[in-house]
């Protein structure tokens, strides 16, 4: 089974899709661009490693999933995990709660247990997305991971 996730952010739909579009740089990492449509492309880096994403779909202020295209995952005592994200999909799904209150179901399609980077995966994605993204969107500041 695929990693998920879920959390409530005080915040609007679009504000939290503007995150995940335009700003991921301010959550998640360094990030060479924003996105806008369909076919749009970006790259996010960690010091040696980076990931590109291709965006698959894009649903403004419902829905945006990005699709790893090319990948170079390196984290020092873990092996075989350089290109394990490549076609995974990231998928983004909002949905409106209140009126100041967004429902940000997040899902890793492809990011599964099996893989040797889950074990490092899992809980980095915890930490960007129930609360470094979550605090950029509340207070606009995130802790990203910037090198």
């Amino acid at each position: 089974m695929s990693y998920t996730t879920m959390v409530s952010i005080n915040g609007t739909t679009q504000q939290v899709f503007n995150a995940i579009s335009q700003h991921v740089q301010k959550w998640w990492g360094n990030t060479d661009n924003s996105v806008s449509s369909v076919g749009d492309e970006f790259t996010t880096s960690f010091d040696s490693t980076y990931w590109k994403f291709k965006i698959s779909e894009f649903e403004p202020n419902r829905k945006i999933v990005w699709k790893c295209i090319e990948a170079k995952h390196i984290h020092n005592g873990y092996e075989g995990i350089e290109k394990e994200w490549e076609g995974t999909l990231v998928e983004w799904v909002l949905e409106e709660k209140g009126q100041n209150e967004t429902i940000l179901n997040f899902a890793h399609n492809g990011l599964v247990s099996e893989l040797n980077c889950y074990v490092i995966c899992f809980p980095a994605w915890e930490r960007f997305v129930t609360q470094s993204l979550k605090s950029f969107v509340e207070t606009g500041t995130g802790m990203p991971h910037l090198s």
